[in-house]
């Protein structure tokens, strides 16, 4: 009888406990329900179409679509100009030459404009104002100012006015000239986030820091090598893995700018996606390039974390 009641008892709890949970989930659900629905008509049924899309020819007028496995793959790879292998090197290269930069200056202008006692607001605005402008309208810059002939600004200035170089340089016209361009606009166009970031970051230093080196006479310098960079660590890996997840996102600089020229050697791997969707209509191979970003942007996120081992949510 003990051992019956016992049991009894146990299956009263488990009831009530189970009782308990559903009516947590019947709380939970009117909050949870519409963004799990949103995210599965957004996000998760435009991944697995995508997958679908890069594994079959597809039409989109004839709205057929035939499986042929890894060939999208396949032809991407075996392409004798060799796009992607163009466009994954150029994302590479946007993204080691343009983040040390992003990150440098980010946290100089934000150690500086901290230290003032007025105008903060005013030069916080200035930088930031290149972020919220439009990538077109300053692609658009950028192409006038570095046009090939004397009507560029650069060149202008260069030649005509400054006498540094004979002659006016087709910066968007060569390999290397016209891939610095696209790295410059990318540093003076988030240098501004950076830069807010750190702002942030800056927030969270103690004072006292700052007063105690002060009295040992330790200087700006030391202050800043001893206890701003050191303190800033996980500002630091948030800038960085964000700046090197958005290098796989760059396309409206190089679509204004080069548009993939010359012979696609200033591609990335969104504009060549642009390229075989919307020019060529070979939908299959566009799919095929965005599941090729994906996984680098999941390996590129594993390695950084594996470098950059973190604890208790803080950077090692």
């Amino acid at each position: 009888m003990v051992a019956m009641d016992a049991r009894a008892a146990v299956k009263r709890a488990r009831l009530s406990i189970r009782r308990k949970r559903l009516r947590g989930l019947a709380i939970a659900a009117p909050f949870v329900l519409p963004g799990f629905a949103l995210a599965c008509v957004f996000t998760l049924y435009p991944t697995l179409f995508n997958i679908r899309v890069s594994l079959s020819s597809y039409h989109i007028v004839q709205r057929s679509m035939t499986w042929v496995g890894l060939e999208n793959f396949t032809e991407l790879f075996t392409d004798r100009g060799g796009r992607i292998s163009l466009a994954i090197r150029n994302n590479f290269l946007y993204a080691i030459v343009t983040t040390p930069f992003i990150l440098l200056f980010g946290l100089v202008f934000a150690v500086m404009i901290n230290s003032l006692k007025r105008f903060r607001v005013f030069f916080r605005t200035c930088f930031y104002l290149p972020v919220i402008t439009s990538w077109v309208i300053v692609g658009n810059v950028f192409a006038y100012m570095f046009n090939p002939g004397g009507a560029g600004l650069v060149n202008y200035a260069l030649v005509d006015i400054l006498g540094i170089m004979e002659d006016y340089v087709p910066w968007l016209q060569r390999t290397w000239t016209a891939n610095a361009v696209i790295w410059i606009l990318g540093i003076w166009k988030n240098i501004g986030w950076s830069m807010i970031v750190y702002l942030a970051g800056l927030q969270g230093v103690p004072a006292d820091l700052y007063e105690a080196s002060g009295i040992e006479g330790a200087g700006r310098a030391r202050q800043f090598i001893s206890i701003t960079a050191p303190m800033l660590k996980n500002t630091t890996f948030y800038v960085l893995v964000n700046m090197i997840i958005g290098s796989f996102g760059v396309f409206v600089q190089v679509l204004m700018l080069t548009g993939g020229n010359p012979r696609g050697t200033t591609s990335v791997l969104q504009y060549l996606l642009y390229d075989k969707s919307f020019n060529l209509f070979e939908f299959g191979q566009g799919a095929a390039i965005g599941v090729i970003t994906a996984i680098l942007v999941l390996i590129t996120t594993i390695v950084m974390n594996r470098v950059f081992r973190t604890e208790g949510g803080r950077v090692e």
